[in-house]
């Protein structure tokens, strides 16, 4: 195991895309496998020792920086052990934490098969995208992570190791549960508070009569330490129909992803995706191709086959005249190579909203909300007529088919990034009016607890911090994760 302490040489570990600033920690650790992962966890519980997992610092939460304690890098779990084809239509991969995103899919496309979350953040680990159940920009079609973790390796605070198998452990009557281990038996009772049943990624899954491998999913790496997945992959898709269309008003491109959302069993959508005029603003330094009168935009794409292809062009060609887009200024492609541009016009927005922040000095103010398709276009409205009230720059772009808004205000002065906070809590509650969820990808970390406590009350978060109790009694694994460490 290797062990890290000059602190010129470990100050890398101490932040992650968030802005969280003040990360410091005494060491990092490296472990080589499970067995020296577990090694190290046990000997921190008996000495008391806080414990920050680090992954591939691509969170937007503050996960992985760390406030005192160890740093456990899982950096070298970075092997794919395994693909096995099972059938035609499924396969399996087994790989450890650190395996990123791009590096799965590229295996995993070799064998004419696919992975098919999709986080923005091809680079992000596997390990991170489990903890947080991530999704993406195709979770339209495919959903979130969870969907597609088949079995978890997951080493406990005091080193014991817990394999969880699909399938194999629920939930019982009044959430009643009983985990095996060797020599033990972990009880407890799962949570009351409700979650929205939309996309979600805050708190601790507690679904009625759930399978209990998914309480590890989107658990942010405070009931344990994942250092093996086997997650199922599906057949590569054959070909898809890319488009990015310009509306001249926000309110058609909203009713345009309204119908396009309705019809999505009939058109195998994958993605279907918004940008509002500030967002477009920005890119056209970098796309001037964006016709002059756009106020909004959605990008989709669309599973087709050779044999629909026209058939599928006609439908577009009729629903872009329907909501007054123009089809001569529509970028609509099957090539391979002008879809991965339109794949990259779409990453390049946060990348430049990176270069503002890097500019500015000033962290952004980033909402991660979503609400039930009904309430789409309220909360979109909402959105714009807070945002506009500030006076201060911002776009909104995301997830329109899951009704799931990225708002990213970007303050220039503490002033600013002040009213910036006070506008991101006013729609929080907004959103939870709406039933809706203040997290749906990108977890709670260190910065969303009071965001939480809003959703679930504190009752919740005290029954998620009794959770935490029974799988780290010593209470040292990413501290501040979720909720907060005096719950504890």
């Amino acid at each position: 195991m290797l062990k890290k302490t000059g602190q010129d040489t470990i100050q890398s570990y101490f932040e992650d895309a968030s802005g969280l600033l003040g990360g410091n920690a005494e060491a990092v650790v490296i472990p080589a496998d499970s067995a020296e992962t577990a090694e190290f966890l046990a000997e921190a519980s008996a000495k008391r020792t806080p414990v920050t997992i680090s992954g591939g610092g691509t969170g937007v939460t503050g996960g992985r920086v760390p406030f005192g304690g160890t740093v456990l890098s899982l950096e070298a779990l970075n092997r794919i052990l395994e693909i096995r084809q099972i059938s035609p239509t499924e396969a399996v991969a087994v790989v450890q934490p650190a395996v990123t995103v791009a590096a799965l899919k590229k295996a995993a496309a070799e064998l004419k098969f696919m992975y098919p979350p999709d986080p923005t953040e091809q680079n992000s680990f596997i390990g991170g995208n489990v903890a947080t159940n991530a999704s993406g920009s195709r979770g339209f079609k495919f959903g979130p992570t969870r969907k597609y973790v088949n079995r978890l390796t997951v080493i406990l605070a005091s080193g014991e190791r817990l394999d969880m198998e699909r399938g194999r452990i629920f939930a019982g009557a009044e959430g009643a549960v009983s985990i095996p281990l060797p020599g033990r038996t972990i009880t407890f009772t799962l949570p009351r508070y409700t979650l929205p049943k939309i996309k979600n990624a805050a708190g601790y899954c507690n679904d009625p009569g759930m399978d209990m491998i998914d309480l590890f999913i989107g658990q942010e790496g405070t009931l344990g330490v994942i250092t093996e997945i086997e997650v199922r992959l599906i057949p590569a898709i054959k070909k898809t129909l890319g488009a990015i269309v310009f509306f001249p008003a926000e309110e058609l491109s909203w009713n345009f992803a309204e119908a396009a959302r309705h019809n999505r069993a009939e058109t195998n959508l994958l993605s279907l995706e918004y940008f509002d005029s500030n967002a477009l603003l920005l890119l056209k330094k970098d796309y001037p191709a964006i016709p002059s009168f756009a106020k909004a935009a959605i990008f989709f794409e669309q599973d087709i086959s050779e044999k629909n292809e026209t058939s599928e062009l006609d439908h577009w060609a009729k629903a872009l005249a329907e909501h007054h887009a123009p089809i001569d200024n529509a970028w609509l492609s099957t090539s391979t190579s002008d879809q991965e541009t339109f794949r990259e016009f779409r990453h390049r927005l946060p990348e430049l909203v990176n270069e503002i922040i890097r500019k500015n000095r000033f962290p952004k103010v980033g909402t991660d909300i979503a609400v039930a398709p009904q309430h789409s276009r309220a909360m979109l409205a909402f959105y714009r007529s807070t945002l506009e009230q500030l006076k201060i720059p911002y776009l909104i772009f995301g997830h329109i088919g899951e009704s799931h808004m990225h708002a990213n205000i970007l303050p220039a002065t503490e002033e600013e990034f002040k009213r910036g906070k006070e506008a991101y809590l006013t729609l929080i509650e907004q959103a939870i009016r709406f039933g809706g969820t203040v997290s749906a990808e990108h977890g709670i970390g260190k910065i969303k607890h009071s965001f939480l406590e809003k959703m679930v009350g504190e009752n919740g978060m005290k029954e998620m911090a009794r959770i935490k109790r029974t799988f780290d009694p010593a209470r040292i694994l990413n501290r501040d994760n979720i909720f907060p460490y005096r719950l504890l």
